[in-house]
């Protein structure tokens, strides 16, 4: 009798190592898993983030360019003329120019061309502020084209903003402009949010032809 109590105590001490050894192995697939989740999540979230800092760039080149193509009279005065204002030709003052003291976001407006908006009451430029993600907002249009008008959602939501430097002279009757594209977002993989940024320079050549 003794020994078939012995025999049946052993069997389960074997049983609950085996239990513990699967639920150990379980939970361990589970985290793996989880962790794994999350990378495919971050990483994947980070490449749709470079596009849209990316994209920022292309678009400012943009205006850069149609400037130069509607006042070709006046590359000096009228390649970083905010929002193609023909009143920057022979205007040598930076009255009309695109200011290194401002934020901006970039839509298409009714006669597609990329045209800036400056931020004129966000209080705080963090992403956790609601203004700021309202303002900033990502979306993509019809064409499912990343802009920042409101269209579709992104999920996540992202933000992108961007910031204007003279870098020579500090000044907009420099010849050269430094952008940096902001965007953040918020995602699964972290309890913060994610910021990127993306820096450019781009040079006022045509008017040294």
């Amino acid at each position: 009798m003794r020994y078939k109590l012995k025999n049946k105590a052993t069997s389960i001490v074997e049983a609950m190592i085996v239990m513990l050894i699967i639920v150990t192995w379980v939970t361990w697939m589970y985290q793996l898993l989880s962790e794994s989740n999350k990378l495919t999540v971050s990483v994947k979230n980070k490449i749709q983030a470079v596009q849209i800092a990316r994209q920022w760039i292309e678009w400012f080149t943009n205006i850069r360019d149609t400037n130069w193509l509607l006042f070709s009279s006046d590359y000096a005065n009228c390649w970083n003329t905010y929002n193609y204002d023909s009143d920057c030709i022979w205007d040598n003052t930076t009255t009309n120019d695109i200011k290194s003291t401002d934020t901006y976001k970039i839509y298409l407006n009714n006669e597609d061309r990329w045209v800036l908006k400056e931020d004129t009451w966000v209080s705080t430029f963090n992403y956790s502020d609601t203004d700021y993600r309202n303002f900033f907002k990502v979306s993509l249009n019809t064409n499912w084209i990343f802009t920042q008008t409101w269209w579709i959602d992104t999920k996540p939501l992202y933000t992108r903003e961007i910031k204007i430097e003279y870098p020579n002279t500090w000044s907009s009757n420099d010849s050269n402009i430094k952008i940096t594209s902001i965007v953040q977002w918020a995602d699964s993989s972290s309890t913060v949010p994610h910021k990127l940024e993306i820096e450019q320079t781009l040079t006022n050549w045509k008017s040294k032809k």
